[in-house]
């Protein structure tokens, strides 16, 4: 560990940063609503940005004027600076990010709130995180190729957190379109396809070894249920109105897409692979991901088994839920319990609701 260099560090740590800020950030719109502009979300996004200036910047200042023959053949040069590639790629991204934050704010000015994740500022500030992502794991690749043991287990630890996290990033992104209640849609499987599968299938191959894509699929998942977990253990009230139901917390972004099937189905793909020519493994891959993909989301959403399971509705895979913790936040609004029990088959039906059950911040939102 202690041969790492610390601007890898620090640009590990910026892309930590970015995804706990935006995921804090939604929580927060969803649960508060449109706030000043200095949250303490906002803050560790943009955090990214400086971190990834600051390393980004000593390692091109110190490569140009170090004068090292070596240090300047291993780098690129731009405007008569010389430097790593990952180095500036992670510069330009953190310029970009630190460029949407007045942009978003004179945005919200002149139009208002947001109704989709998808807007200009935030997709000048997706592209500067990916930048900041995409920098820093050239920075880890390229000393991971001239590493060796220990150290090299090190840095492909860190490139497939890194890329676990952009895998991350990817779905945060694209958070409009993957909805359960798209699960049975095409948009769905379409949209994450196009989002994770390039990622994924790109940093295997440069990481190589075993398990790459099902490492960074379950860095996601982790990361994903930590955030469903924590969220709601703080208080939030809104500020804006209408406020049609009681919030007393954070509400979560949602329980993780469950990719860990087709990364899995991937990894296996590849290590039978052999020298199977590159376009067949590519076609191949893709039938791959749609088709593990299918069973495991498709059997999620029928019966949305977490939401009986939050509504308290006697079914198997709810109990499931309820066993490891899944359901957390307030207690039902009596409106929506009473309105639910007609729709699940009412109190002498098969399905009932008992009396107690807990409502996740995620189905009040």
């Amino acid at each position: 560990m202690a041969a790492v260099p610390w601007p890898i560090w620090c640009a590990v740590l910026a892309v930590t940063s970015a995804i706990i800020g935006g995921q804090w950030d939604i929580s927060w719109h969803r649960s508060i609503g449109r706030d000043t502009f200095w949250t303490p979300a906002h803050m560790a996004i943009y955090l990214c940005g400086v971190l990834a200036g600051l390393a980004s910047g000593w390692l091109i200042l110190s490569t140009t004027f170090a004068r090292s023959q070596n240090a300047r053949a291993a780098s690129v040069r731009m405007w008569g600076l010389y430097g790593p590639l990952g180095a500036f790629i992670a510069a330009w991204g953190g310029v970009a990010m630190l460029t949407s934050a007045p942009f978003d704010n004179w945005w919200h000015a002149a139009y208002g709130l947001d109704v989709r994740i998808i807007s200009p500022p935030h997709t000048l500030l997706a592209l500067g995180v990916v930048a900041v992502q995409l920098g820093a794991l050239i920075l880890i690749l390229g000393r991971m190729n001239r590493a060796q043991g220990a150290e090299r287990r090190w840095l492909r630890a860190l490139f497939l957190y890194v890329g676990g996290i952009m895998v991350a990033g990817q779905l945060t992104f694209i958070l409009e379109f993957t909805d359960r209640s798209m699960m049975h849609s095409a948009i769905f499987y379409r949209v994450v396809a196009l989002a994770i599968v390039l990622v994924l299938c790109a940093l295997a191959r440069a990481a190589g070894g075993r398990w790459p894509m099902t490492s960074m699929a379950a860095v996601y998942t982790v990361l994903t249920l930590a955030f469903e977990w924590i969220l709601p253990l703080f208080p939030a009230e809104p500020k804006l109105g209408p406020v049609y139901q009681k919030v007393t917390h954070f509400i979560p972004n949602g329980f993780p897409i469950l990719i860990l099937a087709p990364a899995l189905a991937l990894d296996l793909l590849w290590a039978r692979a052999g020298d199977l020519a590159r376009w067949r493994l590519a076609a191949a891959s893709g039938a791959v991901f749609l088709g593990a993909s299918l069973g495991p989301m498709a059997v999620w959403r029928l019966p949305d088994v977490r939401s009986l399971a939050q509504l308290g509705v006697r079914h198997p895979l709810s109990q499931l839920f309820r066993a490891s913790g899944l359901v957390l936040g307030a207690q039902p609004v009596p409106a929506l319990r009473a309105h639910a029990r007609p729709a699940l088959g009412g109190p002498g039906g098969r399905a009932r609701m008992r009396d107690g059950d807990q409502l996740s911040g995620s189905l009040v939102g």
